[in-house]
């Protein structure tokens, strides 16, 4: 079985010299604004280090408009965008101190993370599995579900999901591994100490990392002064078993699946949205298969489709309940397919193409014990099974 030592981090983070940090970063900047710390801290002490890159930063529309003073961007200039990312990047892991040789870029398209996890998970997840299983890190450093950026609350159930496959818990099955999740579009602000591990910086690796994201200038003329208050005297990070604490602010203010099938609430807007509201489901099984559902909310009580969002075909109906102040949803599941993780996001595809942040990234969904799940099976004449022919076991 995987060995977590989530327990044994003390609330002040400690790097050891024998210690394999990895960092998943989104994007070109993440790794300075969130992990600039803890890699120049894991490279003074002689640790190793290897940074995994998911995207090139390439769809970055408003910052590339503003220093080319061009309005249409074609698909050449997002990929001359990228490579110049990629440059920054690079030149901000050399401040760090951080070996060139140790740095992995897997192109995948910025902006499209989350609609890869629910249409086509297959190659980034077989990428995440080669990597971490490779690499064998003893700390694992990725984004919090709850990240407004779609692309960082995707990652992290990427990462979730990876972690859950076969091949990877074989792969790690002696690594005494440290989760930690950083946040960079949201706060931790409040959270209670004994939550949150906190990485205090010297006066020079403070001033180190400021460099370091200085040395994304593509970055600097629209969000210079919110990029540099990153370069603070500490760094902030959950462990893998908190992530749910960011949930109290969630607009699904209740969730449980469980073997009748799937509860949740919504909430009332906090404001008014542009476009259509979806419900996105993500499930992983015991097995590492993985099955990623669509719920259009309709504008009143009645049954609605969920579809699997790769294909299109319907494969539940769900019961909508709908007040004044939430709106409720049962949607019921095969019985013998349980679910070991599960994932719910409100998305509005309307806004994320017009480049709008999430109000809120993934919301966990507690699962119940497979002994503690009712007998009572449900009617509904059609039923959701996570399935394993979607993505097969590496």
């Amino acid at each position: 079985m995987l060995i977590t030592a989530e327990s044994l981090i003390p609330s002040r983070l400690e790097i050891r010299p024998t210690d394999r940090v990895m960092v998943l970063a989104p994007h070109p900047d993440d790794e300075s604004l969130a992990t600039a710390g803890i890699l120049q801290r894991a490279c003074a002490l002689g640790a190793e280090t290897r940074v995994l890159f998911v995207t090139d930063g390439e769809n970055n529309p408003w910052p590339q408009r503003a220093l080319e003073w061009r309005w249409r961007i074609l698909a050449a200039d997002r990929s001359r965008w990228g490579m110049r990312r990629r440059g920054e990047a690079l030149s901000a892991l050399a401040c760090l101190n951080v070996p060139l040789q140790s740095v992995r870029f897997l192109g995948y398209p910025d902006q499209g993370i989350c609609d890869l996890l629910m249409t086509d998970p297959d190659p980034l997840l077989g990428d995440l599995v080669m990597e971490i299983a490779s690499w064998q890190p003893s700390i694992l450093v990725d984004p919090v579900p709850a990240d407004q950026h779609p692309d960082h609350g995707a990652l992290a159930v990427f990462t979730d999901f990876a972690l859950a496959r076969p091949a990877l818990k074989k792969a790690l099955e002696s690594v005494a591994l440290v989760r930690l999740r950083y946040l960079v579009h949201g706060s931790l602000r409040g959270m209670p100490d004994g939550l949150v591990r906190s990485l205090h910086l010297t006066v020079p690796e403070q001033d180190r990392k400021r460099h370091a994201i200085l040395r994304h200038r593509s970055q600097l003329p629209l969000g210079g002064p919110s990029i540099l208050r990153f370069a603070r005297p500490e760094e902030r990070y959950l462990s893998y078993a908190h992530p749910k604490v960011l949930d109290g602010s969630h607009n699904v203010t209740m969730c449980r699946l469980n073997r009748r099938g799937l509860q949740l609430t919504i909430g009332k807007a906090r404001r008014v949205g542009i476009g259509p509201l979806v419900i996105k489901l993500a499930f992983v099984s015991d097995e590492g298969f993985t099955t990623r559902v669509d719920i259009l909310v309709p504008p009143r009580s009645e049954t609605a489709p969920a579809r699997r969002a790769a294909t299109g075909e319907q494969v539940a109906t769900g019961l909508f309940t709908k007040t004044r102040t939430e709106t409720r949803l049962f949607l019921p599941l095969a019985p013998n397919a349980p679910a070991k993780m599960a994932y719910v996001k409100l998305d509005r595809p309307s806004e994320r193409r017009l480049g709008f942040f999430d109000s809120v990234g993934w919301r966990t969904v507690p699962v119940a014990p497979a002994q503690h799940q009712t007998d009572v099976e449900d009617t509904a004449p059609r039923t959701i099974a996570v399935v394993p022919h979607e993505i097969p076991v590496p």
